[in-house]
C-alpha cells in the first residue's frame, strides 16, 4: 500500500498537503510580552500591563494592574477581561484586584476564534483584549496584539489507496498536551463516520478511517483514478480545533500481493548505485513513507508501520524497531508479518547509546536541536521535525552513500538493505569466556583478578529469504559494548561478512565431523569490495542433497546403518537438539576500526546464526532482471513436496500433513520464516588508551578515526582504555558453544522471545509459544 507524507512534496510522490501548517511543537509558542502604553494607564483606575502569547490550551494571560486614585485609592478593582477577533468575542473572565496591586487574568480564546486565527496566514491574527472596570468606577482599556495558534495536532501520513474497505492515516500529537477529538474522510463529496482518537504528546499514531458504502461506490467509478481527498481532524483538546489535510485516493485496478519491498533489480535489497537527495527529509531505507508494504498475509498498514519511525543524528526519517504485532487505540490488534529481534530498550545501555545518537546530532554538522526529556528513559527529542531520535535503520547505509559521492576516486558502493532483515540482540551482564571456555578476568582497581562481564546492544542487517547473501558481504552493523573494566564503544559500520562473490558451505564446519575449515564456494553478481575476515556460512543444494533428502541418519558410530533416522545432521527440528549440519546458517562478522595511520584501536567479531532460513544456494545460474548473471536460490519449505528422507522427519512431516498442496513459502504457515536465531558473541579488544579523544570519526567502512568529522563519516565512542592484555582473541569459542555455557547461550532474561532447542530464540512466537504471524520476508 502506498502511502502520502505531508511534507518534502513533489509531483511525482502526490504528497498529502497539510492545511493546518505548525510551525513547532505546541501551542504557544512565545513567552513574549506586549506592555501597555503609559497613556492608557493614566487614564483609568484600570490598565494593562502586559498581554502574554497563548498556551498549550488556547488561553492568553492579561496582566492587570488596579490603580485607582483620590477617594478610590485604596478600594479593590473588579471588572471582566475578554479578547475579540474579528467580530468573534470570547466569554469573559472575572477579576478583583487590590488597590496597587496587578494580577494576570486567563482569558479562553472560543474554538471559532482559535479557528480564525489559526487559518489565518501565518496561522496568526491580531487581537484586542478589552478589559472593562466596573468599580471603583466604570472604565475601559483595550490592547492589540499579534496571537499566534500553531494546531496541536498534525495529519502527517494518508493511505493512497484504499484498502478492505478503509483508509490508514497517521497522525502527530505536537502539543506537550494528550491530543484528542475525533477524524474523518470526505472523498467523492460524501464524509465517512468519525473515528476517535487519543494521542500522547510528541507521539505519533495510525488510525484506520472506514469509508462508508457511497465512497467506495464513487472510488469505483472512478475506475482507478485518483479522487481528491480530505481528511478532517477535529480536535477537542488540549483545545477546540479543526486540523485538514488534502490529498488524493483510489482502490487500485489490481489490488494483488504487491511483492516483497527490496529492489526489482537485486531481490535482496542489494546494491542501490543512484545518488540519492542529500535533502530529502527521508532516508534511502525510509524510501519516503514505504520502507515496507505489506502482503497478502498481513494485516497491518504501511502507516502503522511508519508510527514507529525515528529520526537519525542526520534528522532524517529511519524505520525503527517494533513489535511484530501492532496494538491499535481500539484494543484490536495487527500484524505486520516479520520482526526486528529483540526491542532494544531491554538494553541496560539502551539510554547511554540513545545518549551517543544525541551527540552526534548536536555536533557539526548536523546541528540539530536536540532536547532531553528523559535522559535515563533514553528519550531525546529533535525540536525541527517534533519527533524523537530512536535506532535508526539503514543510518550506516545512508552515510555510505553520501561518502561514496563524495569520494568519487575510491569505491563508490551504495548498499540499501530492505526493512525486514534487520535485527536487533540484546545481552545484558554477559560473562565473557576465551577459547578454551575459561572465565576472561581482568586485574581490577585493587589488583584482584575479576571475571570480565559487558552488556550488548547490537543491530545487524540478516536477510534470510532470498539470494542477496550468497554474493553480497557488505551488511550493516550497530555495535555498542560497555564493559566492567571501562571499555565502551559505541560504532556503526559497514561490515564486511567475508568476501564478496563467495560463500561458505554450512555443512563443512569444522565441527561437522573432523573438518578443518569450511570449504568456500564461488559466486557471482555482486560488486562489492572484499573483506579483511569473517564469512557467510550458508546452506547450499549439496548440503541439502547429502544430509537431508538422501541423509544416511549416521550421526554418532552407534548409528551406523540406521539408514533414516532423524538427526540434527539432516534436520532443524530433530530431538538431538543442536546446530542443523545441513541448513545451520552462520555469519561471521569480522570488524577492524583503525586510525587515521592505520593502527588498529577496536577489534569486534560477533557471529549469527540462523537455524531456519527461508533458501538455500543451488547455482550461479540465476539472472537479475536487467539479464545480468546473478546466483540461483531454492527455499527449504518445498523440500515437504519433494522426495526424500525428509518427509519422514521434522518440520517437514508436520508440513506435508497438514497440506497435501505446497504451502507457499512467504506464508506464515511455512515453518522457515529466518525467525530463529542465535548469537555468537565474544569480547571486544581495544587499544586507545593513548587517544585524545573518546569521541572519534570514521569512514562507513571503520577506517581513518580522527577527531574531526568529514562528509559521510560516522560517528564512534571508544573509551580510552586498553583490554590487549587480556583478552587475546576475538573470535568466538566453538569449546563454549559445545558445551553450551557462556557466549550469550543464556540471553533469556533480555531477549525478546522464547527459548527454542536450547540454543536458540524464536522471534516468531511470544513468550508464551504463540505463533506472531512471522514469514518471509523477514
Amino acid at each position: 500500500m502506498r502511502m502520502r507524507a505531508m511534507n518534502g512534496a513533489t509531483s511525482s510522490a502526490r504528497i498529502l498537503r497539510a492545511t493546518a501548517v505548525v510551525a513547532s511543537a505546541g501551542l504557544a509558542l512565545s513567552a513574549a510580552l506586549i506592555p501597555a502604553a503609559p497613556a492608557e494607564a493614566a487614564q483609568a483606575t484600570v490598565r494593562i500591563v502586559w498581554v502574554s502569547q497563548a498556551d498549550a490550551l488556547g488561553r492568553v494571560a492579561v496582566k492587570v494592574k488596579c490603580q485607582p486614585t483620590g477617594k478610590h485609592k485604596k478600594k479593590t478593582c473588579t471588572g471582566t477581561v475578554r479578547a475579540k477577533v474579528g467580530s468573534l468575542t470570547s466569554a469573559k473572565t472575572k477579576f478583583a484586584i487590590k488597590a496597587k496591586k496587578a494580577k494576570t487574568v486567563r482569558v479562553k480564546l472560543s474554538a471559532k476564534q482559535l479557528q480564525a486565527i489559526h487559518d489565518a496566514k501565518g496561522n496568526q491574527r491580531k487581537a484586542s483584549f478589552v478589559v472593562v472596570g466596573s468599580a471603583p468606577k466604570k472604565s475601559t482599556v483595550k490592547k492589540t496584539r499579534t496571537v499566534k495558534i500553531a494546531a496541536p495536532l498534525r495529519v502527517v501520513l494518508m493511505d493512497t489507496q484504499a484498502s478492505q474497505g478503509g483508509v490508514g492515516v497517521s497522525m502527530t500529537c505536537v502539543s506537550s498536551k494528550t491530543c484528542k477529538g475525533s477524524a474523518s474522510i470526505t472523498v467523492g463529496g460524501k464524509t465517512s463516520a468519525k473515528t476517535s482518537f487519543s494521542i500522547l504528546p510528541k507521539q505519533l499514531k495510525t488510525y484506520r478511517l472506514t469509508l462508508s458504502a457511497a465512497q467506495l461506490a464513487a472510488l469505483n467509478g472512478a475506475k482507478g483514478s485518483a479522487l481528491g481527498a480530505r481528511i478532517t481532524a477535529a480536535v477537542t483538546a488540549p483545545l477546540r480545533l479543526q486540523v485538514i489535510g488534502s490529498g488524493s485516493l483510489e482502490i487500485p485496478a489490481d489490488p494483488t500481493d504487491p511483492g516483497d519491498p527490496v529492489d526489482p533489480v537485486d531481490p535482496g535489497g542489494g546494491h542501490d548505485h543512484g545518488d540519492g537527495d542529500d535533502e530529502s527529509p527521508y532516508s534511502h531505507a525510509y524510501r519516503e513513507g514505504a520502507s515496507w508494504t505489506p502482503s497478502e498475509y498481513d494485516t497491518c498498514t504501511a502507516a502503522e508501520h511508519n508510527e514507529y519511525a525515528v529520526i537519525g543524528p542526520d534528522g532524517k526519517l529511519y524505520p525503527g524497531w517494533h513489535p511484530p504485532v501492532h496494538e491499535r487505540a481500539d484494543g484490536t490488534t495487527c500484524a505486520f508479518g516479520h520482526e526486528h529481534g529483540d526491542d532494544p530498550r531491554n538494553s541496560d545501555i539502551y539510554a547511554w547509546a540513545m545518549e551517543q545518537y544525541a551527540a552526534e546530532a548536536a555536533a557539526a554538522p548536523n546541528n540539530r536541536e536536540i532536547v532531553t526529556v528523559d535522559k535515563a528513559a533514553g528519550e531525546y527529542l529533535d525540536v525541527a521535525t517534533d519527533r524523537a531520535l530512536g535506532l535508526p535503520f539503514g543510518y550506516g547505509s545512508e552515510r555510505l552513500t553520501e561518502y561514496s559521492n563524495a569520494n568519487p576516486t575510491g569505491p563508490n558502493v551504495h548498499r540499501h538493505e530492505d526493512d525486514p532483515g534487520h535485527k536487533v540482540i540484546v545481552s545484558n551482564n554477559q560473562k565473557l569466556r576465551d577459547g578454551s571456555n575459561t572465565a576472561i578476568k581482568f586485574p581490577n582497581t585493587f589488583g584482584a583478578p575479576t571475571e570480565l562481564a559487558c552488556d550488548y546492544l547490537m543491530k545487524m542487517h540478516q536477510g534470510s529469504h532470498s539470494n542477496d547473501p550468497t554474493k553480497n558481504n557488505t551488511h550493516e552493523l550497530f555495535y555498542a559494548v560497555q564493559c566492567n573494566d571501562g571499555t565502551k564503544i559505541f560504532a556503526t559500520t559497514m561490515t564486511n561478512y567475508g568476501n564478496a562473490n563467495e560463500l561458505h558451505s554450512s555443512c563443512t564446519r569444522p565441527f561437522s565431523g573432523g573438518q578443518s575449515a569450511p570449504t568456500a564456494v564461488p559466486t557471482i553478481g555482486s560488486d562489492l569490495p572484499r573483506g579483511d575476515g569473517g564469512m557467510r556460512l550458508i546452506p547450499t543444494a549439496d548440503c541439502i542433497s547429502k544430509y537431508t533428502t538422501n541423509g544416511t541418519g549416521v550421526y554418532r558410530t552407534s548409528d551406523a546403518g540406521a539408514g533414516t533416522t532423524d538427526d540434527r545432521r539432516g534436520s532443524p527440528a530433530s530431538q538431538t537438539n543442536g546446530w542443523w549440519w545441513a541448513g545451520y546458517e552462520r555469519w561471521q562478522s569480522f570488524t577492524s576500526i583503525t586510525d587515521e595511520s592505520g593502527k588498529e584501536i577496536v577489534r569486534y567479531e560477533p557471529w549469527f546464526g540462523l537455524q531456519n532460513p527461508v533458501r538455500y544456494y543451488v547455482s550461479n545460474s540465476g539472472k537479475k532482471a536487467d539479464g545480468t548473471a546473478d546466483t540461483a536460490v531454492a527455499r527449504l519449505n518445498d523440500l515437504a513436496w519433494e522426495e526424500g528422507y525428509q518427509l519422514g522427519w521434522q518440520p517437514w512431516a508436520s508440513q506435508r500433513a497438514a497440506s497435501e498442496t505446497k504451502v507457499d513459502w512467504k506464508s506464515p504457515d511455512a515453518w522457515f520464516n529466518g525467525a530463529i536465531r542465535d548469537a555468537w558473541i565474544t569480547a571486544a579488544k581495544v587499544d586507545h588508551q593513548s587517544g585524545s579523544s573518546n569521541a572519534l570519526y570514521i569512514t562507513p567502512w571503520g577506517k581513518g578515526a580522527r577527531v574531526e568529522p568529514f562528509e559521510g563519516s560516522l560517528r564512534i565512542y571508544v573509551s580510552r582504555t586498553t583490554n590487549t592484555g587480556y583478552v587475546l582473541s576475538t573470535v568466538p569459542s566453538l569449546t563454549s558453544r559445545h558445551t553450551r555455557t557462556g557466549e550469550a547461550l543464556n540471553r533469556d532474561a533480555s531477549a525478546s522471545a522464547p527459548k527454542s532447542m536450547n540454543f536458540f530464540y524464536d522471534y516468531g512466537k511470544d513468550k508464551a509459544g504463540n505463533p506472531l504471524g512471522v514469514h518471509a520476508p523477514n
